[in-house]
């Protein structure tokens, strides 16, 4: 099992996505993999949610803390990729 993070701050521009895409694709099965975003920007957040849901992975939950970061927990479509189950925790601050 490998883990996998990426620590974002300021704006995300095109290259930023670009990394990302890359990560999601080298995720392999029982790989960990965060992604913090120090931004106050919802946007980012509707994208994060559709570039994971692009690359087949399930959302299982989302929440703020009491820092207004924002969480999402993910995991790969365990149909799609033949069981294999990867676990995606991404951290938004807000």
């Amino acid at each position: 099992m490998s883990n996998y993070s990426m620590n974002i701050s300021g704006n995300i521009g095109l290259e930023d996505y670009s990394n990302i895409f890359d990560y999601l694709k080298i995720i392999d099965k029982d790989d960990n993999f965060i992604i913090k975003i120090n931004k106050r920007n919802r946007k980012d957040i509707d994208v994060i949610n559709s570039m994971l849901q692009d690359n087949k992975f399930i959302i299982n939950y989302t929440e703020y803390d009491s820092n207004g970061n924002y969480y999402i927990n993910a995991n790969r479509n365990k149909w799609k990729w033949l069981n294999r189950k990867i676990s995606l925790i991404i951290y938004f601050s807000i």
